[in-house]
């Protein structure tokens, strides 16, 4: 093509025609820019749509992840509605008998899940990849971007949830120190101690166990609640990475 050009210019000069080459070469620029345009649109489309494609592999990998916060929520919310259920137990039986005999085998399994907690914290891996690799540009939907940004900040360890897990050990140990005795620790381990009989034991009317027990089931439903909220945001992260996805 070039050579082809290139015999027509020195044809076009040999005629002495000036004012045809002259039109031919504003002509041949023209061809040019339009090649030069045309190659930088391609290129920019090429560019446009691995872009597309990054994002596209980041949303879905976030959107692994928030299902996987859903799930986590869920099974944190279950297992606090089995606690919740289980101190109302602890509340009846303490008010039902002032027989240690009694009651201390039922606070007994009562303990396993008493002085359990689960917590939840969002699976940050794809959206920490995406920051790390200076990706977070790549979302275009700007909503979504800043959602995503204000949902991964969130620090869900503090405040509400450092509360369970603080009330739950206060509990925990402090029902263990007054309650264990040597029928108990003989049912639990097979073992005979110099514990005091279980005869002895007043955890029934220990306004401390009360306090504990009522101050963490305040800060279990308090709990359960955040997780509701925190669960209905991350469903609406999952319908507008649906909605790009789509």
């Amino acid at each position: 093509m070039i050579k082809i050009f290139r015999n027509i210019r020195r044809r076009l000069l040999a005629e002495n025609r000036f004012s045809k080459y002259l039109f031919y070469a504003i002509g041949e620029i023209a061809l040019v820019m339009v090649g030069i345009l045309l190659a930088l649109q391609v290129n920019n489309w090429h560019s446009k749509r691995k872009q597309a494609s990054k994002e596209l592999s980041y949303l879905k990998d976030i959107r692994t992840n928030l299902v996987d916060d859903i799930n986590t929520i869920n099974r944190v919310i279950a297992f606090n509605q089995q606690k919740t259920s289980v101190t109302d137990s602890m509340f009846g039986t303490l008010e039902a008998t002032t027989q240690p005999s009694v009651y201390m085998p039922k606070v007994l399994n009562y303990m396993f899940t008493l002085t359990g907690y689960d917590a939840f914290d969002p699976n940050r891996t794809a959206f920490n990849n995406m920051v790390a690799s200076e990706n977070v540009d790549l979302i275009s939907n700007m909503e979504l971007r800043s959602k995503l940004s204000q949902y991964y900040k969130k620090d869900f360890q503090s405040t509400t949830q450092e509360s369970v897990k603080m009330r739950t050990r206060q509990f925990g140990d402090y029902v263990a120190s007054i309650s264990f005795n040597r029928q108990s620790v003989r049912e639990l381990v097979g073992y005979d101690s110099s514990l005091k009989d279980i005869s002895v034991v007043t955890i029934h009317k220990d306004a401390k166990v009360y306090a504990y027990l009522f101050s963490m089931l305040m800060s279990t439903t308090s709990q359960t609640e955040l997780l509701h909220e925190v669960r209905a945001e991350t469903e609406d992260l999952i319908r507008l990475i649906d909605h790009e996805i789509q």
